[in-house]
């Protein structure tokens, strides 16, 4: 398909990814080390700020530690990660005039497009689930 007929339809894509659930009945609460912590916000390669997460005491994050309920696996149930890339008319313009894919991605976050990845980093810090599933369905 042409850029123009392609852009001219386009109005969003989304990808998504299942990622495994921490079980709500035995999830352990933690406190993460500062090297945790910047592995998190590495592993975000965005905005952090916008998350309005920062290190300290209060901080918690939650690890599988296994019931009766969850089969002593740590996790139940799944949960959607997402990634919305919206047809804008800035986007649409980029597609039609073969932009680099560089200047897809960053005008894709100029119009809030979260990743897989930043979307589950931040259900990390919700509590839902853990790095290590995130980084096994987005890797």
């Amino acid at each position: 398909m042409d850029p123009f007929n392609f852009a001219d339809a386009l109005l969003g894509i989304l990808a998504q990814r299942l990622v495994r659930t921490l079980c709500k009945g035995c999830k352990e609460a933690y406190h993460p080390s500062r090297e945790e912590f910047g592995t998190l916000v590495r592993a975000y390669s965005g905005n952090f700020d916008a998350l309005n997460i920062s290190y300290s005491d209060d901080l918690a994050l939650y690890r599988p530690k296994g019931c009766q309920e969850c089969q002593n696996t740590g996790y139940k149930g799944r949960t959607g990660l997402h990634e919305l890339l919206v047809g804008t008319a800035e986007m649409k313009s980029l597609i039609q005039n073969r932009a680099k894919m560089e200047e897809i991605r960053d005008q894709s976050a100029a119009d809030g497009m979260a990743t897989l990845m930043q979307d589950g980093v931040r259900k990390v810090f919700l509590g839902q689930t853990d790095l290590r599933q995130v980084r096994k369905v987005c890797m």
